[in-house]
């Protein structure tokens, strides 16, 4: 695995298109808000806001909060310079109010910083719960160095959906090994992290990240979803993962 300095230094990058994933619009996922164009109402009804932003809620996975209404989030504020409209809390701790974090021991980076944005829409989507891209791209969005858009200068780098993480969010982040078509090679050489499952046969779901790691928590070392490996096994720390799919080693 590379480090993110490592990367940044030696800019080892593919073309996104190269890869079969087209890179998104930058998207400001981070603002808090600003001065609005138009005057408000401090109090202003939701099919007001609808009446502009009609596109926001549209997709398959609409986030449930837009039930709610626009001000579960956002607030109305009228200064002498003009109305402004901010979110409810800061971006990182928005989310949190409704989405508590796991107790689990392990969390991960994004998830415990409260960068949910990253991977979420906070309105709608045509993924499912409400993810940018899908979620093995997600998955791959960050954890393979080819799909990463580098800024050197400003020490950033950005997804292939259009968010833009600084060198901090990005800290302790693991590239992943694999091969030129990003479908395997983890967690050995050769080893599938898409595509069939061969292993279970033909009726078995497929193979993404998610087969062996969870995506927020987990009481385990690298999001595994399952304990170590019988005591028999010291030396193998994945074991009793594997053996889901090898049954026959």
């Amino acid at each position: 695995m590379l480090s993110l300095a490592r990367y940044c230094c030696a800019l080892m990058l593919l073309p996104v298109a190269v890869l079969g994933l087209q890179a998104d619009e930058p998207r400001n996922v981070w603002s808090a808000g600003g001065k609005h164009p138009v005057a408000l109402a401090s109090k202003t009804a939701d099919s007001a806001c609808s009446s502009c932003h009609s596109k926001i809620g549209q997709g398959k996975y609409v986030h449930t909060a837009m039930v709610m209404g626009c001000t579960t989030c956002h607030q109305v504020k009228n200064k002498k310079d003009g109305t402004q409209v901010v979110l409810v809390a800061p971006v990182t701790q928005l989310c949190l109010t409704c989405h508590p974090l796991s107790s689990d021991k392990v969390l991960h980076g994004p998830y415990k910083a409260g960068d949910c944005v990253v991977c979420h829409s906070p309105h709608a989507s045509d993924y499912s719960y409400h993810m940018w891209a899908s979620t093995q791209d997600t998955c791959l969005g960050c954890h393979a160095s080819a799909r990463l858009k580098v800024n050197q200068e400003k020490g950033t780098a950005t997804v292939p959906w259009g968010v833009t993480l600084t060198s901090i969010q990005l800290k302790g982040n693991q590239f992943l090994g694999l091969n030129a078509s990003l479908t395997a090679n983890h967690p050995v050489e050769g080893h599938p992290v898409s595509g069939p499952n061969t292993a279970l046969g033909p009726n078995a779901p497929p193979i993404t990240c998610l087969s062996c790691h969870r995506p927020h928590s987990s009481n385990f070392a690298n999001l595994l979803p399952k304990t170590p490996p019988d005591p028999s096994t010291p030396l193998c720390k994945t074991c009793s993962l594997c053996v889901d799919c090898h049954k026959n080693l």
